[in-house]
């Protein structure tokens, strides 16, 4: 089965990741570019890993995560999070849907590696709950940010508890939406075939 062409917007949304980089290059801030570059390459990892293994993942796994980045990246380098009062709402329900996602692959894996036969609900359950983990991991490194190096590119990550709860309810919610979404598509399609799809032209014995 060829490769869905939605596929096209991940990559196209990957290119704007790197311009923003680029943007960085030409406006000479070199205290930005280590954020930036970083970001860059640590968006590339999923590319990467199905270059290197031939597992491919749904396009939309890879347009969220893209999109997740650029989201960050722009709203450092372009001054986004000062200009735009909910680009921080932005960034946080992005990235909570994209955790989410992560959350639904990585149960996929962990479900077959290890023969569990994991019912649709539980495996919902677990997507939901890696993008509240994950939101909380995220809401304790701004905190550290904020305390010992006095903020991020952007000034302040926490503004004050209100702050930190908006962005918990953001990314609790497209948590949810992720959750119910991976239920019913596992439902509907089963994760025995999804994973086919997404192994079947790898070496590896999944």
């Amino acid at each position: 089965m060829p490769r869905s062409k939605w596929i096209y917007l991940a990559y196209f949304t990957q290119i704007l990741v790197f311009l923003n980089v680029l943007y960085t290059i030409t406006r000479g801030a070199w205290s930005e570019l280590p954020t930036a570059l970083g970001l860059f390459i640590i968006s590339l990892l999923p590319y990467l890993f199905t270059w290197k293994t031939k597992i491919t993942f749904p396009w939309f796994v890879y347009f969220l995560i893209s999109l997740a980045f650029l989201i960050h990246l722009s709203g450092y380098v372009r001054g986004r999070y000062l200009a735009y009062v909910n680009w921080d709402v932005l960034a946080h329900t992005v990235s909570g849907s994209m955790l989410a996602l992560v959350g639904f692959v990585a149960i996929l894996f962990i479900d077959r590696m290890w023969q569990l036969n994991l019912n649709a609900k539980f495996m919902a359950i677990f997507v939901f709950l890696i993008g509240l983990a994950g939101e909380y991991c995220w809401e304790i490194f701004e905190f550290i940010v904020d305390q010992t190096l006095g903020g991020s590119l952007a000034g302040k990550m926490q503004a004050d508890n209100t702050d930190t709860m908006m962005d918990m309810i953001f990314v609790l919610i497209p948590s949810l939406i992720i959750a119910v979404a991976s239920w019913y598509y596992i439902d509907r399609v089963g994760k025995e075939k999804i994973m086919d799809d997404m192994v079947k032209e790898s070496t590896y014995k999944i």
